[in-house]
C-alpha cells in the first residue's frame, strides 16, 4: 500500500476511533446524568407552574377555567409558562381536576399555596415506564445529533487528510524518486532549487539538502574513481611499455644485451616494484588493514636520524637542510617503521620538488600536550589550486614530470593515511618568508597517539 493511502487511514481511523470513544463516552454519562437532570427539570418547572396557578386561584377563587387559561398559556407564546401536556391538576384533597389518568403515586408533586393555604397540587409523571420513553425519545435525538456531527466531522477529517497527505507524501515521492535515479548510476541530477524553496526548515528540507549532498559526494566519488583508474592504468602502462621496448629492441638487435641495457630494465622494474609497494600500502591504509606495532618511541630520534640520511643528498643539490629539534626526548606512541617513511617521503618530495641553492627547515616542537611537525621548504612552491590536492592518489604537480624525478604521487596520500593512524592531523599551506613562496606542511599529534 502506497504511503499517501497509510496515512489517509490512519488519519480516518484515528478520527473515527475519537467519535467511538467520545459516543461511548456519552452513553456512559447519559444514564448517570439524565434522571439527576429529569428530576431538577420537573421541580423547576412545577416550582414555576405552582406560582402561575397560585396567582390564578387568589384572583378567581377557584380553578374553574384553568383548563381555558392552560390553553390562552400555550397560544401566548413562549413568553408564557409551558404547559407540559402530561402535566396533572388535582385539589386540595388531592382528587384530579384535569390532566392524564396518572396514579398519585407516579407523580411528583408540588402544592399550591395561597395565603399560607393549599388549594391543590401540581403534579408530573415520575415511574420508570414514563421516564423510559423520555429516555428513548432524548436518546434518540442525541443519537441523530451525534451521527450528524460524526459524519460532517469524517467529511472534514477526510478532506483534511487527504490535502495533509499529499502535502507531507508529495515531497516524500520527489525524494524517493531521486533515490531511484542515483541508484541508476545517474549523479549529475540534484533536487531542484525551485522544490526546495517551498518547502519549510522542517525535517522533510533538512532530508532534501542531504540526498543532494550525498549527490554531489557520490558524483566526486565516482569521479576520483574514474580518474584513479585511469591515472593507475597510465602509470603501470608506462614502465610495462618502456621495459618491453628495451627487450624487444635487445631481442632484435637495435641495442646491445650488456650492462648498461640491463640497468636501465632493473631500473624501470624497480620503479614499477615501489609504485605496487605504494598501491599495496594505501589500498590497505584505505580499508584500515595496513598493520601498526604501537608502542613508546622517541619521536625526536627519528626525525634526527631521518635528517641526519638526508642531509647528503640536500648538499649534493647545494641545499640545506635546517633542523630544530628539542634535545629533550618526545615520547610517542607509535610505529618507528611507519614514522620514519612518513618522514622519508616527505623529505623525499622536499628534496625533488624546490630549486637548488634553496633551504628546508624541519622543525619539532611540543605544545600543550600536542608534538608538532613542520616541513618547509622554498621556491618553487604550488598554486592554490594545487594546494588542495595535494594529498589525492596519484596526483602530482606538474603532469609532465619524469617519473623518475617526480615519483607517481602517491607519497602525501600514504603519509596522510600514515598520520590519521597515529590520531594525528596533516595539513598544508603556502610558506611566504620574504621574496620566496614555497610549501610548508605541518602534522599534529596528541601525545600518545593510538593504543
Amino acid at each position: 500500500m502506497r504511503i499517501r493511502n497509510q496515512f489517509l487511514l490512519t488519519l480516518l481511523g484515528a478520527c473515527l476511533v475519537i467519535l467511538l470513544v467520545t459516543s461511548v463516552l456519552m452513553q456512559f454519562s447519559f444514564q448517570r446524568s439524565l434522571d439527576q437532570y429529569l428530576s431538577q427539570r420537573q421541580h423547576a418547572l412545577l416550582t414555576e407552574l405552582s406560582s402561575e396557578f397560585s396567582e390564578y386561584y387568589d384572583h378567581y377563587g377557584s380553578f374553574d377555567g384553568i383548563t381555558l387559561r392552560t390553553l390562552i398559556w400555550g397560544a401566548e407564546g413562549p413568553s408564557q409558562p409551558h404547559i407540559p401536556p402530561d402535566l396533572v391538576l388535582l385539589n386540595s384533597a388531592r382528587a384530579p381536576i384535569f390532566g392524564p389518568p396518572i396514579p398519585t403515586g407516579e407523580l411528583t408533586l408540588r402544592v399550591i399555596k395561597v395565603s399560607g393555604e393549599t388549594v391543590g397540587w401540581l403534579g408530573l409523571p415520575n415511574s420508570p415506564e414514563a421516564r423510559a420513553d423520555i429516555e428513548h425519545r432524548f436518546a434518540r435525538k442525541q443519537r441523530n445529533l451525534l451521527l450528524s456531527i460524526a459524519s460532517a466531522t469524517l467529511c472534514l477529517a477526510f478532506i483534511g487528510a487527504w490535502w495533509l497527505s499529499r502535502k507531507l507524501v508529495k515531497p516524500i515521492e520527489a525524494v524517493a524518486t531521486f533515490s531511484r535515479t542515483l541508484r541508476d548510476g545517474d549523479f549529475k541530477q540534484r533536487l531542484s532549487g525551485s522544490f526546495l524553496r517551498t518547502q519549510k526548515s522542517d525535517e522533510l528540507k533538512q532530508l532534501s539538502s542531504s540526498m543532494n549532498s550525498l549527490a554531489h559526494s557520490l558524483e566526486q566519488s565516482h569521479s576520483s574513481r574514474q580518474r584513479w583508474l585511469a591515472d593507475l592504468s597510465h602509470e603501470l602502462r608506462t614502465p610495462v611499455t618502456v621495459m618491453r621496448a628495451e627487450l624487444e629492441a635487445m631481442q632484435d638487435g637495435v641495442r646491445p644485451l650488456d650492462q648498461h641495457q640491463i640497468n636501465a630494465v632493473l631500473s624501470e622494474t624497480l620503479h614499477l616494484t615501489k609504485l605496487l609497494d605504494d598501491l599495496h600500502d594505501l589500498s590497505l591504509a584505505d580499508v584500515g588493514a595496513l598493520r601498526y606495532r604501537m608502542e613508546p618511541i622517541d619521536f625526536g630520534d627519528i626525525v634526527r636520524v631521518s635528517c641526519a640520511s638526508y642531509e647528503p643528498l640536500f648538499s649534493a643539490k647545494q641545499q640545506q637542510l635546517i633542523c630544530h629539534i628539542p634535545s629533550a626526548p618526545l615520547i610517542q606512541n607509535g610505529d618507528a617503521v611507519r614514522l620514519r617513511q612518513l618522514l622519508d617521503n616527505l623529505l623525499s618530495n622536499a628534496l625533488k620538488y624546490t630549486d637548488n641553492g634553496t633551504n628546508v627547515d624541519v622543525s619539532l616542537e611540543q605544545h600543550a600536550g600536542k608534538i608538532t611537525l613542520s616541513i618547509k621548504d622554498d621556491s618553487p612552491g604550488v598554486s592554490d589550486e594545487q594546494l588542495a590536492h595535494l594529498f589525492d592518489h596519484l596526483y602530482r604537480v606538474e603532469n609532465s614530470r619524469n617519473r623518475h624525478t617526480g615519483g607517481a604521487g602517491l607519497g602525501l596520500a600514504i603519509c596522510q593515511r600514515i598520520v590519521e593512524a597515529h590520531q594525528g592531523t596533516i595539513k598544508a599551506h603556502h610558506n611566504n618568508v620574504g621574496e620566496t613562496h614555497g610549501l610548508a606542511i605541518e602534522i599534529h599529534f596528541t601525545r600518545g597517539g593510538k593504543s
